[in-house]
């Protein structure tokens, strides 16, 4: 990937020119369907968030990131509604965009291979059913995350883990499966007044045995301002693969979409 101009290539190529990339291997679907374009060292992808309605443009790279920025974005996709690149080439997109940059956050892609080391918690672990349980995750995410994305009763979580206490739901975790095929966890709530026993540890680590025992690997993604939630991922053998700056793209008149 040494040349120095842009270059549209089918997706295919995408999983060949980073073959030992943690994320392209376990979080986009191989092959990739869509268009990737590349520029020296630096390639672009579109990776979609439906339940955040995000229509988006990843770029990874070294060098060459920010002139593949300037490249893609004289000849942006119109679909195109969010820009993700890792955090260090942040302030190159803030230069470009300025004003049209609007919300977003910085998270972590983490992944492991290795089970976690048995957390004693995870004795009291249950799992729980999608349809059957669904209110009760509802309830619990409720008072402990209403942000949470674990969309419990909708069918996209394969397995749910959770530990109950007189019939009261006090802590549950999901795992959903990336476009790549991987288990990805999501949702791990805890009840506020039962915070910092260990559960939500027990829900992790348990979720994270059982995706490596069934796929091999585990996935995640964190905020990056979360330290605490990152000492408990490196704790159970998480490590970071990409550090990303995400934000959506408002329209050029200012509207937002």
């Amino acid at each position: 990937m040494s040349d120095t101009i842009l270059r549209c290539l089918p997706g295919s190529a995408l999983h060949e020119l980073f073959p030992d990339d943690p994320f392209l291997r376990w979080d986009l679907a191989r092959p990739h369907l869509s268009d990737i374009w590349v520029y020296g060292d630096s390639v672009g992808f579109q990776r979609h968030s439906h339940s955040r309605h995000i229509h988006g443009l990843s770029l990874i790279g070294r060098d060459n990131v920010p002139q593949l920025l300037d490249a893609v974005l004289a000849d942006l996709p119109p679909e195109i509604n969010g820009l993700a690149l890792e955090r260090r080439f942040l302030p190159v997109l803030q230069d470009r965009l300025g004003t049209r940059l609007g919300a977003g956050g910085d998270w972590d892609w983490m992944w492991t291979e290795q089970p976690p080391p048995h957390i004693a918690a995870e004795d009291l672990l249950v799992e729980l059913d999608d349809l059957a349980d669904a209110a009760d995750i509802i309830a619990l995410n409720a008072v402990g995350n209403p942000s949470a994305e674990s969309e419990p009763g909708t069918g996209r979580t394969r397995l749910w883990l959770g530990v109950r206490r007189a019939d009261e739901l006090v802590a549950a975790g999901a795992m959903h499966r990336t476009p790549g095929g991987a288990p990805h966890l999501a949702g791990i709530v805890v009840h506020p007044r039962l915070r910092g026993r260990g559960l939500g540890v027990a829900v992790t680590a348990g979720l994270t045995r059982r995706a490596i025992a069934d796929y091999g690997v585990c996935t995640l993604g964190m905020y990056a301002d979360n330290d605490r939630a990152r000492a408990m991922y490196e704790g159970l053998g998480f490590a970071v693969a990409r550090a990303w700056a995400s934000r959506r793209l408002l329209p050029a008149d200012g509207a937002r979409q």
